[in-house]
């Protein structure tokens, strides 16, 4: 209400909420509600880097210099960025409704009861959300993070802590955390959005009117040559007369190669 009667401008800060530890094997993961189990940065990073990666095998056949790269897998993106924790004071409080008006803000200052940003208890908040084993897991949680159109979910891969300023007593008043997270997907929805069609693949194809072995066999493999096998798997007698609403297997071409 106050922010459309004085037009405050609220900066919307990145947040990391953890998910719950799934209850059995497939579930969907779901999102953590209670407060401990999310944190708001004090300062947005001024950047962010997602790193993509695909991985090959380029070992060279036995005799060969060089050999052509073969692709075995895709890794999640990472996801790098760096953010502060500051307790010097030089960064002032979240914006509250009353802090564009002056006489309102200074009285609700007054009034605030807050309590002085301690870099030690934020970075054990932090930690306590995506660094801190979680037992019922056997890992560090899965979190996601949010800020403005960027939705990242993921593990902590990395997290490095730059002690920068101190005060008489050496407890720290500003750190500069370095955190790159590792993009993290259930096995469910990973299978459902990978949706793979390879021919190392066992396959099931129902078949419609018009369908034979050798056709099927060439849609599956990129060539009709593993027909026969295909039809010693489904004990096929009579292969080239298939009933439509049949299933038939294609096992995995490297099983089924003469």
């Amino acid at each position: 209400m106050f922010d459309s009667l004085f037009g405050t401008g609220k900066l919307e800060k990145m947040i990391i909420v953890a998910f719950l530890p799934p209850q059995n094997a497939g579930d969907a993961p779901v999102l953590s509600v209670a407060d401990e189990d999310k944190y708001s940065v004090q300062v947005n990073p001024d950047n962010y880097t997602i790193n993509y990666q695909v991985n090959y095998d380029r070992a060279p056949a036995p005799g060969n210099s060089a050999s052509e790269a073969k692709y075995v897998s895709t890794s999640p993106p990472a996801l790098e960025f760096t953010f502060l924790f500051d307790g010097t004071g030089v960064i002032p409080p979240p914006a509250g409704p009353l802090d564009n008006v002056p006489i309102a803000g200074a009285v609700a200052g007054l009034f605030s009861g807050e309590e002085p940003y301690d870099v030690t208890k934020e970075l054990q908040k932090f930690a306590k959300v995506v660094y801190t084993f979680d037992s019922s897991g056997h890992s560090p949680r899965r979190v996601q993070l949010t800020w403005g159109k960027l939705v990242f979910e993921g593990v902590l891969g990395s997290l490095s802590l730059n002690y920068k300023l101190f005060g008489p007593d050496g407890s720290p008043l500003r750190v500069e955390a370095r955190a790159s997270f590792e993009g993290s997907i259930s096995d469910m929805l990973r299978e459902l959005e990978e949706n793979k069609s390879s021919p190392d693949l066992t396959h099931v194809r129902k078949v419609v009117a018009g369908d034979n072995i050798l056709l099927m066999s060439n849609g599956i493999y990129g060539t009709p040559d593993y027909y026969i096998e295909v039809a010693k798997v489904n004990k096929l007698f009579n292969f080239r007369q298939l009933k439509a609403g049949k299933e038939i297997f294609f096992p995995p071409a490297k099983k089924t190669k003469p």
